[in-house]
């Protein structure tokens, strides 16, 4: 009876934004948490970033990770809000379109395509040197190449397979990531504490007071950049929320849980690897950092263990994130606010799979990887669009959070507007780090050009008919008070 229940509410959802259930419904809560968890993958984002942090603040600069992680988690907390009352793919395009108006959610919408399809190649280049290394294969920038092609081919014939498999993938990743960072932490800090840790690390500043004009706060300002990197995507979730079972109870819960787990393990796993540094000009000089100190401190053959679990996982980030980005291109398709929409918005008899939007995201993927030269601006320009997508949308939730209907499972209550304003706030801050250094004004005018892009598709080939409302979404309601209607019977 219960089941039938959470079946009948799911399907009653769809009826009430006026869509028909044509995704399979196969996600419960660990499997939601899996697919926020992994998107965020701490893995990739510290591995990839912590020589950044160490040759620009210092070691002490990891103390912006537990900033950064309440930053992100205030976002989390409001988006949790929007997922439990509009649970339905295409997240921060469907919020925004409902709580503002069709342009705006259609920017929402192109911002997080930008980002999405670009973010899936880039992890796979995280994972390319670490698979041609296990092999003994060159390093050189053709082999790299073929890797993340490869690793794009495998990823996307999984995901057509269907969401089920991919998902059941993602959940073991999720264990080996956990496993790996928490016993990296365990095994480190163990024989870190029995050869005498190097506490003076987290306060040590390294070079980075030198660089300007000897002023500290910058540099550890710019530290900031590797939180603000690696937490984001935790909104994957919501993307899947057609996939998900009782989606309004389970996502909130997965997202802020997703947030909360990466930022507690991610800096005690700063923590313990800082203090383990002996030598910091000599891991300085390292290709890349943490590998170096974990062969250092543990030999080889435990560290290559430990690099496998790190694979794992950041194979499953990408795997994830293509998923995403499917769900986003069938969510604006099937509302004919895409490019094809009636090629993209088909969804597989067989998989319940959008197969056509996967394969999309492999084309562009492909694509990025063979413009490798101009890969690494158009990255950095990924890393504001997550800040500017998520104050687009929690600045929208902020115009109409009155309005809101009440939820049974996630509700802010009295707590909703202070928290809106700080997360509002912490954005802005966010937004301007990565963009006013002078480092990072290439990075902003890359992502000002894919803005400006999107204004120009907008109007050329959209702003008519949704003005004229033959296409985009009819209905905007933004759900019901649930404390007044229950339909769960």
């Amino acid at each position: 009876m219960v089941k039938q229940s959470v079946q009948a509410n799911d399907s009653q959802d769809m009826q009430t934004y006026h869509y028909k259930q044509e995704l399979r419904r196969t996600l419960k809560l660990f499997s939601s948490f899996a697919v926020a968890f992994s998107f965020i993958s701490i893995t990739t984002g510290i591995f990839s970033n912590y020589g950044f942090v160490l040759s620009t603040a210092g070691p002490a600069g990891i103390w912006t990770w537990p900033i950064v992680t309440i930053g992100h988690l205030l976002v989390a907390i409001i988006f949790a809000e929007l997922a439990g009352r509009i649970p339905l793919s295409g997240y921060s395009y469907q919020w925004v379109t409902r709580l503002a108006n069709p342009g705006l959610g259609w920017f929402a919408g192109w911002i997080a395509f930008c980002f999405l399809v670009i973010v899936v190649p880039t992890v796979d280049y995280a994972l390319a040197p670490i698979i041609a290394e296990m092999f003994g294969w060159d390093t050189g920038s053709k082999t790299l190449v073929w890797i993340v092609i490869g690793t794009l081919v495998v990823q996307a014939l999984l995901n057509i397979y269907g969401v089920k498999l991919a998902t059941r993938i993602n959940d073991i990743a999720v264990y080996t990531e956990v496993i790996g960072m928490v016993g990296i932490v365990v095994v480190l800090g163990a024989v870190v504490m029995y050869n005498g840790a190097n506490w003076s690390m987290l306060t040590d500043i390294g070079t980075a007071a030198t660089q300007s004009d000897g002023s500290y706060l910058g540099a550890f300002i710019m530290a900031a950049l590797m939180g603000s990197f690696t937490l984001v995507g935790f909104e994957a979730a919501a993307n899947l929320s057609e996939e998900t079972i009782n989606a309004k109870k389970t996502v909130p819960r997965a997202m802020i849980l997703s947030v909360l787990l990466s930022g507690v393990i991610g800096f005690l796993l700063l923590i313990v690897i800082s203090v383990a540094i002996t030598d910091l000009p000599t891991v300085l000089g390292a290709a890349n950092p943490i590998p170096y100190i974990l062969q250092t401190s543990l030999g080889s053959a435990v560290s290559s263990f430990f690099l496998v679990l790190c694979l794992i996982s950041i194979f499953a980030c990408g795997l994830i994130i293509m998923a995403s980005a499917s769900r986003l291109i069938y969510a604006l398709s099937r509302d004919n606010v895409f490019f094809a929409s009636s090629i993209f918005k088909k969804v597989s008899p067989q998989t319940s799979v959008p197969t056509n939007a996967v394969l999309l995201v492999l084309v562009l993927g492909i694509l990025a990887v063979l413009f490798a030269d101009s890969l690494t601006l158009l990255v950095g320009a990924t890393s504001v669009l997550p800040a500017l997508l998520y104050l687009t949308t929690i600045a929208a939730y902020a115009w109409k959070r009155k309005e809101l209907p009440k939820s049974k499972y996630f509700d802010l209550g009295k707590w909703r507007t202070p928290l809106t304003f700080l997360a509002i706030a912490w954005l802005i801050f966010e937004i301007g780090i990565l963009t006013i250094p002078e480092n990072f004004h290439s990075v902003a005018i890359v992502a000002a050009t894919l803005l400006a892009i999107g204004v120009i598709l907008y109007h050329l080939l959209f702003r008519k008919g949704i003005m004229e409302g033959r296409i985009g979404i009819k209905d905007r309601t933004f759900g019901f008070d649930e404390e007044k209607e229950d339909h769960s019977a």
